[in-house]
C-alpha cells in the first residue's frame, strides 16, 4: 500500500469563485529512489554467475538484483555504486540496502567499511487537487520559463516548481510531483500548485 503523505490538508480557494471552498490534496508515494556507493569497484560477471535469477545486462554493464523484502529493485553497477527503485517509501531504502548488501556479500563481494547510509535522489507522489483544472487557462497565466503545454505531444501541463521539483498537472485534477527528495519538499511543490491553479482562475469547480 503506497505511503499517504499527511500533515494536514493544503487549502485553496478559486479565484474565480470568491469564498468557493476549500480544496485538499492528499499525495501518496508512487515510488523513492535511492543510492549509494558500497565498493571502489564490482565484478559484475562473477557475481551474476554467484546469485540465483539475477539479471546481467553487459550492454550497460550492471547487474539487476530483485528484492522481496522490503519490496526493491537494485542496479548494481561496477563503479560500485548501487541504485534502488521502486521503494514505498524512504524509511525502506536502508532495509533494502541491507538486504542487497547481504546478497552480495554471499556472492563473495569486497565492500567498503564502514558502508554510507543510502542518499533519497528522487521522491514521486500522486494526489488530486480535488477539482478539474482549465489547463489552457493555466498555462497562458505563467511565465513560459517555467510551464510546458503541448496536449498533442502530452495530455498534461509541465510546471517547474519554485520549490525545486516537477509537477504533471491534467485536467482532471490530478496531479504528480517528481524530482524532489523529501515528503516535505513534495507538500511544497503541491501547495505551489494549487495556490497557482487557483490564482489564474482555473479550477472548473461542479
Amino acid at each position: 500500500m503506497p505511503a499517504t503523505i499527511g500533515a494536514g490538508p493544503l487549502h485553496a480557494r478559486a479565484a474565480s469563485s470568491g469564498a468557493g471552498p476549500a480544496l485538499p490534496t492528499t499525495l501518496q508515494i508512487r515510488n523513492v529512489v535511492a543510492s549509494a556507493t558500497v565498493a571502489g569497484s564490482l565484478r559484475l560477471e562473477d557475481l551474476a554467475a554467484s546469485i540465483p535469477r539475477t539479471g546481467y545486462d553487459r550492454r550497460v554493464a550492471r547487474l539487476v538484483i530483485r528484492i522481496a523484502a522490503p519490496k526493491a529493485t537494485a542496479l548494481v553497477f561496477g563503479s560500485g555504486k548501487i541504485v534502488l527503485t521502486g521503494l514505498a517509501d524512504p524509511g525502506s531504502a536502508g532495509p533494502a540496502l541491507e538486504a542487497v548488501l547481504a546478497v552480495l556479500r554471499g556472492a563473495g563481494a569486497a565492500l567498503d567499511e564502514p558502508l554510507p547510509a543510502p542518499a533519497i535522489v528522487n521522491l514521486v507522489a500522486s494526489g488530486t487537487l480535488g477539482e478539474r483544472v482549465a489547463l489552457h487557462r493555466l498555462a497562458i497565466s505563467r511565465s513560459l520559463d517555467r510551464i510546458e503545454f503541448d496536449p498533442e505531444q502530452f495530455p498534461g501541463l509541465v510546471y517547474r516548481s519554485e520549490a525545486g521539483g516537477v509537477a504533471l498537472v491534467f485536467g482532471t485534477g490530478s496531479v504528480v510531483v517528481t524530482g524532489v527528495r523529501s515528503l516535505e519538499r513534495s507538500r511544497a511543490v503541491a501547495a505551489e500548485v494549487q495556490a497557482m491553479v487557483a490564482a489564474a482562475g482555473a479550477f472548473l469547480l461542479k
